[in-house]
């Protein structure tokens, strides 16, 4: 058991230990939270490639998405 390796969790009070679970439990959903967007940016990547790969002809040269994209706003 994880107290017997942490005698001074054994040590707190309900209300400390109260705490602790509750701040273990926010760090494990913001880890849960940061391993979910890396999947998404990984399926996201994975998509795009697919895309790419089935047309490549449809990429764009770095100036001519910078062009594009800056068009107008340059005074």
């Amino acid at each position: 058991m994880i107290l017997e390796t942490l005698p001074a969790v054994r040590q707190l009070s309900s209300r400390d230990k109260r705490r602790l679970a509750e701040e273990l439990l926010n760090s494990a959903d913001a880890e849960d939270a940061e391993a979910f967007d890396e999947a998404a940016v990984l399926k996201l990547l994975d998509r795009r490639l697919a895309d790419h790969e089935a047309s490549p002809e449809a990429l764009a040269a770095w100036e001519e998405v910078k062009s594009r994209v800056f068009a107008g706003r340059e005074k």
